[in-house]
């Protein structure tokens, strides 16, 4: 019979017969997995009970000797003979019944005893203070007796005097013994009177400990209430010098944490001993909070189990190959078939991805899935030729060839495909014609054709662009026209502003001259001819009362000019020469003084200014000359630093009051202190042109005595510019 005849009814029951198969095989491993648990679960309990057990037994150990000390601290509670004799022989009586024990001890407080401390200073067994501290103790091997050592700041003396409770200290070394200490309160009538206890060494603890055994290499630690290491088979180096922590083991810390919250448990890890996986089963020993550690490692603890596990997987490996070779055959069969479909349609999913649409699927196959290819192929033909015209749209378009249209008899879904394609396509070019139209019109300024078509969607963001562009180059054009008129109507009215300015200040300027002018040449003839030394003062008066006010229309004059003025046009000045002139137009001024004008390093110094800044040396200088003592002298210094020059102008007058050096080149500010006085138009000048030639002015006290120094800084000439 031909296998490829066989109905698919037939192939699906073997297939659900090797699901059953498959099933067994499923119960098989649970049952595996359920053992494995029930023995991991055994070893488990083995390795917590093996943990209890010297746990218990090392509590038990600490329970009985805390018991001698208590018993010890009973006695010495009820006993009332006060002799010390008798009560070291009863001390070494108990460490020669206790072999186990290193020492015996009582501590009492000061004259707590008997009240005969000062008898008994440094006596036998006694120190300094004669307080009864016997020791009995073995360390050296035979029983001595010593004085306590510590008792005053240690905490096996302090915690039950403060506490008055049973105390068990830390494993600590004495004496290159490493011990530990248990101590009672001795108590009377409520009266703390001093401590009793016992000494045991935990030497016993490391040979019990490094014997405990756990399968085949399992091993025991055991530690101390902070952790500290009290055994380890490993490393005795380790024993009472670093903990439980120094191993660096997260899961051992976490263990660690558990003991002093007296908590049981395990944890599985790698031992850092043996780098092995471990399990560490962990149990504190309840009376200080000792831990035991018990690590086995995992392999050997479910040895056993893992021997069973082994053999079943064996079996269920050998099982499940055969069954699975029974399930290929069937299914192989079954899947022929669609394994052929499924590759004919991967590699024509294939070409259709890479714009291939000739290939087709195979029909030579099973009777029962032979229809699926016919049916792809079908689909393939179907969809082929509306694929193939509507790329050649697509291109058209793409070429810019707007008027290319779907063409052919489609039905169905490729008839909506192809008439909406040519809507695209016409819309596209309405669009497109109608927006060439209008941006040819804004190239030519004509702003006024609007868009008459209109897109919808994204193209509607086109069209929208396209007119909001045109609106806004519309009312930019209009704007820079009507901008253009008022910056032309502004200018011719900024032009006739400033003519009118200049005339009025060329005219006032003249009319006021002429008659100060007259009046100080007619002054200066009587003067000429005037021999009344009363009249000659009164001439004197008017003819500087005139030159001031001359001086003023002047400086008025100028300030107007400077207040029009916007830029300067600066050339190199030599600084000296612009003060000399200075000095020369104010010789008239100190007519009646005895002025002397000193230089400090007079030499070529050039800056950058413009011809009036003359005005500001005038203005400063006869400011100076004005507001001096009768004999005096101005002195005039200038220096030379990086990016300006500086020129300072001392006078030896009054001085400037404090709370005007901040105004005082304010414009038109009236002071009536001592120092400048006027209307100040001279100081608004200075700072108005210092200010055009972006520089600084300012006045400050005169350090070497009293006066003014004014100061100005101009920017000097980079190098090779005076030339």
């Amino acid at each position: 019979m031909n296998w490829m005849q066989v109905s698919l009814r037939s192939k699906l029951v073997l297939s659900a017969v090797t699901g059953v198969l498959l099933v067994m095989i499923l119960a098989t491993t649970v049952t595996i997995t359920t053992q494995i648990s029930v023995q991991e679960e055994l070893a488990n309990q083995q390795s917590i009970e093996i943990t209890k057990g010297y746990a218990n037994k090392f509590d038990g150990d600490m329970r009985s000797n805390m018991a001698i000390a208590r018993a010890i601290s009973s006695s010495m509670s009820e006993y009332n003979s006060s002799d010390r004799d008798e009560v070291n022989r009863m001390m070494h009586r108990i460490l020669e019944d206790n072999p186990h024990l290193l020492g015996t001890y009582v501590a009492y407080e000061p004259n707590a005893f008997d009240g005969r401390d000062s008898e008994f200073i440094n006596a036998e067994g006694h120190d300094a203070s004669g307080r009864f501290i016997p020791f009995w103790n073995k360390i050296e091997g035979e029983i001595e007796l010593e004085p306590l050592q510590g008792y005053e700041t240690l905490e096996y003396y302090v915690y039950p005097k403060v506490f008055n409770k049973n105390f068990i200290t830390d494993p600590y070394y004495y004496e290159d013994i490493f011990m530990v200490s248990y101590v009672a309160p001795i108590i009377k009538d409520d009266e703390f009177l001093g401590v009793a206890g016992v000494d045991v060494s935990l030497k016993y603890v490391d040979d019990i400990v490094s014997q405990i055994k756990a399968f085949d290499t399992g091993y025991a630690i055991m530690t101390g209430s902070s952790g500290t290491i009290l055994s380890q088979p490993y490393n005795k180096d380790w024993i009472g010098v670093k903990t439980i922590y120094d191993y660096d083991n997260e899961e051992l810390a976490k263990a660690a944490d558990d003991i002093q919250h007296e908590k049981s448990g395990h944890v599985n890890t790698i031992d850092p001993v043996t780098g092995k996986e471990v399990v560490v089963f962990y149990e504190p020993i309840r009376s200080k909070n000792y831990g035991l550690f018990l690590v086995v490692p995992k392999d050997e603890m479910l040895a056993g189990t893992f021997a069973l596990r082994d053999k079943l997987i064996g079996l269920g490996i050998i099982s499940v190959f055969f069954m699975g070779l029974a399930a290929y055959v069937a299914s192989r069969s079954v899947t022929a078939s669609i394994d052929d479909i499924v590759n004919d349609f991967k590699d024509m999913a294939d070409s259709a991805a890479e714009g291939k649409l000739n290939i087709r699927a195979s029909t030579d196959i099973d009777e029962d899935f032979r229809k699926i290819p016919e049916g792809l192929n079908h689909v393939l033909d179907a969809v082929t030729a509306p694929v193939e015209e509507t790329m050649r749209v697509a291109e058209q378009l793409s070429k810019g060839d707007l008027k290319t249209r779907f063409e052919g008899e489609y039905a169905g879904e490729f008839r909506k495909l192809a008439d909406s394609i040519n809507v695209f396509a016409k819309v596209l070019d309405l669009i497109i014609n109608d927006s060439n139209q209008v941006l040819s019109a804004m190239k030519e300024e004509d702003f006024s054709r609007d868009l008459r078509v209109h897109g919808h969607g994204d193209l509607k963001l086109l069209t929208d662009g396209i007119e909001q562009t045109r609106y806004s180059l519309q009312q930019a054009n209009i704007d820079r026209q009507r901008t253009e008129q008022e910056l032309k109507e502004y200018a011719k009215q900024l032009e006739h502003s400033n003519e009118l300015k200049d005339m009025f200040t060329d005219i006032l300027r003249h009319d006021l001259l002429n008659p100060a002018g007259v009046v100080k040449g007619y002054t200066e003839l009587l003067l000429m001819t005037e021999k009344e030394e009363k009249t000659e003062r009164y001439l004197n008066k008017i003819w500087k009362s005139n030159y001031q006010l001359i001086e003023m229309i002047q400086s008025a004059s100028q300030f107007a000019k400077l207040e029009s003025s916007e830029n300067l046009e600066l050339e190199p000045l030599e600084i000296v020469d612009v003060i000399n002139h200075s000095i020369e137009t104010l010789a008239n001024q100190a007519v009646d003084k005895e002025i002397e004008i000193e230089f400090i390093e007079d030499r070529e110094y050039f800056v950058l200014a413009n011809n009036i800044i003359e005005t500001v040396f005038t203005n400063i200088i006869s400011n100076a000359i004005k507001y001096s003592p009768e004999k005096t002298k101005v002195i005039i210094e200038i220096k030379e630093n990086i990016g300006h020059t500086e020129i300072t102008i001392t006078d030896l007058g009054e001085g400037i009051d404090n709370a005007y050096k901040k105004t005082i080149f304010e414009r038109f500010e009236r002071v009536n202190k001592s120092g400048v006085k006027g209307s100040g138009l001279g100081l608004a000048i200075v700072k108005r042109t210092i200010e055009l030639h972006k520089g600084e002015v300012g006045a400050r006290d005169n350090p070497e005595g009293h006066g003014t120094v004014f100061w100005i800084r101009l920017n000097k000439l980079s190098e090779g510019s005076s030339e």
